[in-house]
């Protein structure tokens, strides 16, 4: 194999990582110039092997040289869940943004899921991204046989499993939680707090890995644990909330993590109902960063890049298809981790004993 044909082999395997790559990245990669690198990418046009456009490449699919259709279609299934539903509309935006069609199917369990992936198949999908709630261990540990049968590839979106889960095998996209919760207890111990409890939902494997966080962080900070994470109600009403209103004043903290951030919005009266002051008396540091802020108070909020993540998965899930169009290895399997931000608000203050 002479030279050229080396690189341009090599060139095709460095377009399969991704489906689509930059011609002056690939000049640098390959160390040539960019007049060797068009030369290369128009041979490899000539034969039905890469797309060429506005200083970029992409795979073709082996269909004898054409290009794949333009109005292909993307599948996701997800559950009845705010957070998930903002991943999905990013995923929308980012789908059409493509010119690519994109079909939602709402499910709850796994018999849901295998029928909706079915349907979702058959209606052309070149692949479906997957974001089911997991409610508690036991659904997360189900089986997944109707995944297993499936013959497009499929992004985990906005969820995490430990290496010893099967679907670990698969791309995923989520937001690091423990990152998002060292921020929000920096921010904290930063304007003095030391007295911080938190409640938090255990209904999603976020929800679940967050109390454990909290607990982490408290331990390496050298902060007391008041008590341990509380639950956060599925609905916050008056009542639902009263015993975390009485717990906060009881312990005296002087700041509480509010999991989520409806949650947050509806607890922040009932403080100061019961004559605590936020953030005077108690500083409150909402997560998810969803809800609008309010005329009175905003809400200090450890915000996941819920837009970032819908994004993302899409481009995971075209790198899988093109890569396999294309007759080229597989791509490493990616998890990729997107870091929350904190977006500091008027709910949180200086500790009382700082001022």
């Amino acid at each position: 194999m002479s030279a050229a044909e080396d690189r341009r082999a090599g060139l095709l395997r460095s377009v399969g990582r991704t489906g689509t790559a930059r011609l002056a990245e690939l000049a640098d990669e390959f160390g040539v110039s960019s007049a060797t690198i068009r030369r290369d990418v128009e041979e490899l046009r000539r034969r039905g092997r890469l797309l060429r456009r506005h200083g970029s490449v992409e795979l073709v699919p082996r269909s004898g040289g054409r290009r794949a259709p333009r109005a292909a279609t993307i599948g996701m299934m997800h559950s009845d869940n705010r957070y998930l539903a903002l991943i999905a509309q990013a995923a929308r935006r980012e789908a059409e943004r493509r010119d690519h069609r994109f079909l939602i199917e709402p499910v709850e369990t796994q018999a849901e899921a295998d029928r909706a992936a079915r349907r979702l198949i058959k209606a052309g999908c070149l692949g479906l991204i997957y974001a089911p709630q997991w409610r508690s261990e036991a659904e997360l540990a189900e089986p997944t046989p109707w995944l297993d049968r499936l013959t497009v590839p499929v992004v985990l979106g906005g969820r995490d499993v430990d290496p010893e889960h099967p679907l670990f095998r698969l791309d995923s996209v989520i937001a690091d939680h423990a990152h998002g919760m060292r921020l929000g207890l920096d921010h904290l111990q930063q304007l003095g707090h030391r007295r911080v409890v938190a409640t938090i939902h255990d209904e999603s494997p976020p929800g679940r890995l967050l109390r454990r966080y909290f607990v982490d962080q408290l331990d390496r900070r050298g902060m007391p644990q008041l008590l341990p994470p509380m639950l956060t109600p599925p609905r916050p009403s008056p009542a639902a909330l009263a015993p975390i209103v009485e717990s906060v004043i009881k312990v005296r903290a002087s700041a509480i993590v509010v999991h989520t951030d409806s949650t947050a919005q509806a607890l922040v009266p009932l403080l100061r109902k019961a004559g605590a002051r936020v953030p005077e008396d108690v500083s409150v540091l909402a997560y998810d960063d969803i809800v609008t802020p309010g005329p009175d108070l905003a809400l200090t909020s450890i915000s996941p890049p819920k837009h970032e993540l819908g994004i993302e998965a899409v481009s995971l899930l075209l790198r899988r298809h093109r890569v396999r169009s294309a007759g080229l290895d597989p791509p490493p399997v990616a998890h990729v981790r997107l870091l929350p931000v904190l977006v500091v608000r008027t709910s949180t203050g200086p500790a009382a004993r700082t001022r």
